[in-house]
């Protein structure tokens, strides 16, 4: 995307939505916050209390921010009704720093390309969801994301199906210590390397690519596993994947380690040398339907894991 904008303003995020004929005058979801997303949601409409209990409240923060679609104003919203056809520049502006952008733009699903290289992301600590659900986003632009605080990058990118890569090099992960299901459901994304990321506090990583079904090249040789428990479904679904190097994972402290490469129809070549499952009491179905798995390189030193293969 290019822009014609002040170099001098400093926190502002573009993006650009697609909007045909079906959806003129339709309110298309343009923004998110936690509260507006429990009160969208039927079956928590009587809790209330779970934007307490979560701790992820951000609608204040989010709501100082100043919207423009096509370099026109609007009053801050959620969902606008467009009125162009085609491709539609939306500005959001915000006023203060944000410390959570949870579900900030989740469910857009008309979405296309986000640039967030002018966002100031410094004190931000929490992306719990952030792009969950962007069914069409092809792009995000994270070059200069600051993620120095963040702890919680639990489904960042879940079910972002239209996604064939992104460069993540920049993101600091020292202080994370979620990512659950964070490309889950990704079903279009070709290679991932996450060589850059520290994971050395990270306690779950479950479902962490779960049903990233196009994935056939990921690099986790940075990976510091000591402090993970929960494994549960981390690679299942990953139909395209034919080698995965695991040689560098501690799993002393996993407890969890179910349907961990369920479904990996691909997968020929896998190293568990360094695995243990001593501490692990659900490895159920950790190799179920992955149908190659078994006649492949399969390495192994824990009695437990080779019973599992042999029972896949």
């Amino acid at each position: 995307m290019e822009y014609n904008l002040n170099k001098e303003e400093e926190n502002y995020i573009m993006a650009e939505i697609n909007i045909n004929e079906d959806n003129i005058n339709e309110e298309i979801r343009i923004l998110n916050s936690f509260e507006e997303y429990v009160r969208s949601q039927s079956f928590l409409e009587k809790n209330s209390n779970k934007i307490e209990e979560t701790g992820r409240k951000n609608e204040k923060e989010i709501k100082e921010c100043e919207i423009k679609i096509n370099d026109i104003s609007i009053p801050f919203t959620y969902k606008y009704k467009f009125t162009k056809f085609g491709k539609n520049i939306i500005k959001y502006k915000f006023k203060n720093l944000l410390t959570k952008t949870v579900l900030l733009f989740a469910d857009c699903n008309y979405l296309i390309q986000i640039d967030l290289s002018h966002f100031n992301s410094n004190n931000v600590n929490n992306m719990f969801e952030m792009f969950k659900n962007c069914t069409s986003l092809t792009n995000i632009n994270l070059i200069n994301f600051n993620t120095i605080n963040v702890t919680d990058l639990t489904a960042t990118f879940s079910g972002c199906k239209s996604l064939l890569e992104i460069d993540l090099s920049s993101f600091d992960t020292k202080k994370v210590t979620n990512m659950e299901a964070m490309f889950a459901g990704c079903t279009n994304i070709l290679c991932l390397d996450l060589s850059s990321f520290n994971t050395e506090n990270v306690k779950d990583m479950s479902s962490f690519f779960s049903n990233c079904e196009s994935l056939v090249s990921i690099n986790l040789s940075s990976f510091n596993t000591k402090n993970v428990t929960k494994m549960n479904y981390m690679f299942k679904g990953c139909d395209s994947l034919s080698y995965i190097d695991l040689s560098n994972f501690n799993t002393q402290n996993v407890t969890e380690m179910k349907s961990m490469f369920g479904a990996c129809n691909s997968i020929i070549d896998l190293n568990l040398s360094s695995f243990t499952t001593r501490s692990s009491t659900k490895i159920d179905d950790m190799f179920t339907n992955s149908k190659f798995i078994k006649g492949g390189k399969i390495i192994s030193n824990d009695d437990r894991i080779k019973q599992k293969l042999n029972e896949a």
